[in-house]
């Protein structure tokens, strides 16, 4: 694809309409920029600072590779091998979800809502660690557990808590048979949520390459995991505890109602900043 490419600038053209072919303008702008920030160095300043520069045989393999995957709609978080969720930078596999900017929505919900009092949290379904990661990043005193299904989506959130220097506790569990020990000032959890046949409306870089054990839900019981995560809170959640959901939008009036028969009290649904509902929170009574 770079033959006939010398420069720095000829090479970024190049990449951008090249990967056209499959991203929106705006979305092939934004990976080209990540891109050649990642292989040179170089934020947009500096790319046109040194935009005559000649890049070597060895960079253009680099550029040409990451080229021909994104064109297999591999996503570019995973290609480089993270992202930055709430200003850390997250390492991502295919054995995790990417998080996504209305979960950092939920994360500045939570920290506005609690201070660095000693509190011990609960993260059900962490996949890379990144809601714990970046509420213990922010709220050093909270003692904070995770669970996941998938031992290598765990050694993925270790590796990212290790990375930051953050004590939690990891645990290898399925939803359906975890029973905590003891008692949780918070849990937060964003499940598995989207319907099989919601599968049409998704882009082929989701479908293709983000874990669908972490995504889909069957048409008929949309609401399974939420059912085992509000029956697990109303046991194990201490008094005026709080938990805090991420929902799919369809089903925000259905989770509240879920909640609501378990006895939770002060129920809100919040929207993310699309106008979407997306979070659901109550209040062990």
């Amino acid at each position: 694809m770079f033959s006939k490419i010398r420069t720095v600038k000829e090479a970024y053209q190049n990449f951008k309409l090249f990967i056209s072919k499959v991203y929106e303008p705006t979305e092939a702008e934004s990976i080209t920029a990540m891109v050649f920030k990642e292989i040179l160095g170089y934020d947009r300043i500096k790319l046109i600072l040194n935009e005559t520069e000649l890049l070597s045989a060895a960079l253009f393999e680099q550029i040409d590779f990451i080229a021909f995957q994104l064109i297999q709609h591999k996503p570019i978080q995973y290609i480089l091998g993270y992202t930055y969720f709430h200003d850390l930078k997250i390492s991502v596999n295919e054995h995790v979800l990417i998080p996504r900017p209305e979960t950092e929505e939920i994360i500045d919900y939570i920290l506005a809502n609690h201070d660095n009092r000693i509190m011990d949290v609960l993260d059900i379904g962490t996949g890379s660690g990144c809601i714990p990661i970046a509420l213990k990043h922010q709220r050093a005193n909270w003692s904070i557990s995770a669970i996941d299904i998938s031992a290598e989506a765990l050694k993925t959130a270790q590796s990212n808590a290790k990375k930051y220097n953050l004590q939690m506790e990891f645990i290898l569990a399925d939803v359906f048979e975890f029973q905590p020990n003891g008692k949780f000032d918070l849990i937060v959890s964003n499940p598995p949520y989207v319907l099989e046949s919601e599968k049409l409306q998704m882009q082929q870089n989701v479908l293709a390459f983000e874990p669908a054990l972490a995504l889909f839900v069957p048409d008929q019981k949309p609401l399974k995991y939420y059912e085992r995560i509000v029956s697990i809170a109303a046991q194990h959640l201490n008094a005026n505890g709080k938990l805090y959901l991420e929902i799919n939008e369809s089903f925000a009036t259905e989770t509240a109602q879920l909640l609501a028969q378990f006895t939770f009290e002060n129920i809100q649904i919040i929207q993310d900043f699309k106008g979407k509902n997306r979070l659901v929170l109550g209040t062990k009574n």
